[in-house]
């Protein structure tokens, strides 16, 4: 089963919903939390699981308003079981933009630690908010939460916690002296100053950025 179709079938597990419902789960609930799905992407998919037998429709009356909602059938909630108990897909590699830039700095920016470093602070404060969140999100008298996603929502929080220690020893390793590369066998330090440097010359003297971090438009 796709990952976009299981997760219909996850969200509607929780309570018949509507479309709107979906929406919200997607943009504050675990669903939008622990997956790189949209709303945009999964709505497509639902005219697909009625037409296939996963789910079926209904109209109920909500506070003076016709709805129409969606429900498992026996289908739907077996083909749920059965994704649950399937393994699970290792999540490597990392989809990180900031790890893939820091993994990539020595190339253009390696004598610029100021503007990585500010880099770092950004995702530091961005962490503590998502952390306060997930601090506050099973007491706010709004989501279910059972014992199971309560494990999910420990594991992220100890994740957090875990970056927000290693941000905190990155920027202090990079306030202090450079270091050397871990491995270099083949020298390719050296090799790639000099490529850059010698780029720099044919391009007729420009600057070399990865020197003080001036070029604000290349971070």
């Amino acid at each position: 089963m796709q990952l976009v179709d299981a997760t219909i079938l996850g969200m509607i597990s929780g309570y018949p919903g509507s479309g709107y419902d979906m929406k919200i789960e997607m943009e504050k609930g675990g669903a939008g939390f622990f997956s790189a799905l949209t709303f945009g992407s999964i709505y497509p998919r639902l005219k697909a699981l009625e037409q296939d037998g996963y789910i079926e429709t209904f109209e109920a009356d909500t506070q003076g308003r016709k709805r129409r909602l969606h429900e498992l059938t026996a289908k739907g909630w077996q083909a749920l079981a059965d994704w649950l108990a399937s393994p699970s897909t290792y999540p490597i590699p990392t989809r990180d933009e900031l790890l893939l830039k820091i993994s990539l700095w020595s190339g253009a920016r390696g004598e610029d630690r100021a503007t990585l470093i500010e880099h770092l602070r950004l995702r530091r404060d961005e962490s503590l908010a998502l952390l306060e969140y997930l601090r506050e999100w099973p007491r706010n008298n709004y989501s279910y939460i059972s014992e199971y996603g309560m494990i999910a929502i420990s594991y992220m929080r100890s994740r957090l916690e875990a970056e927000l220690v290693w941000n905190e020893e990155t920027i202090a390793q990079l306030e202090g002296p450079p270091r050397g590369p871990a491995q270099d066998p083949h020298g390719l330090a050296a090799q790639q100053r000099a490529r850059r440097e010698a780029a720099f010359r044919h391009a007729g003297g420009g600057e070399d950025i990865s020197k003080d971090g001036s070029d604000d438009e290349l971070t």
